[in-house]
């Protein structure tokens, strides 16, 4: 299927939407995504983000283990080498 202005002819670039985003123009509905599509991408979107979360609280749990574990290296090395 094309997704094409059937008024402008530009690609339909948010298929949410139920007018064109160039021109205006309402779109057919068999051009949109249907409400059932719609709840199947948002879905998808809230897990993609969700793991997303997830990802970044453990790589900065990781980045904070670092941080202290070289912290903790440099007051070992200050004591013995006299610093």
């Amino acid at each position: 299927m094309s997704y094409h202005c059937p008024k402008c002819g530009r690609v339909i670039y948010n298929r949410r939407l139920k007018a064109c985003g160039y021109c205006g123009a309402e779109l057919p509905p068999e051009l949109l995504f249907s409400p059932a599509e719609i709840e199947v991408l948002d879905k998808n979107a809230a897990e993609h983000t969700a793991e997303q979360q997830k990802i970044r609280a453990r790589l900065e749990a990781e980045e904070l283990e670092h941080r202290n574990a070289a912290g903790r290296q440099g007051v070992f090395m200050m004591g013995y080498f006299g610093g």
